[in-house]
């Protein structure tokens, strides 16, 4: 709680800094299924289940797109 009588207002939307696979290929305008692909192939960006859902880091997926143009 602040003491200086402002309010905090907590943002609409939940950004911890991970992107999911639907996420990434509407980004990328790819179909789901070239990232699964990558996933079961080792490429791509690095990926985490949690529970039954696969998340990236926002920070793993620009580098592995920066990898792409030789701009790493």
């Amino acid at each position: 709680m602040r003491t200086d009588g402002s309010v905090e207002v907590a943002a609409s939307k939940c950004d911890h800094g991970w992107v999911s696979v639907d996420d990434l290929a509407e980004e990328l305008q790819i179909p789901k299924s070239t990232i699964y692909g990558w996933k079961s192939r080792g490429a791509g960006p690095q990926w985490v289940r949690v529970g039954k859902h696969l998340r990236a880091r926002r920070t793993t997926v620009d580098t592995w797109l920066n990898s792409l143009n030789g701009a790493a």
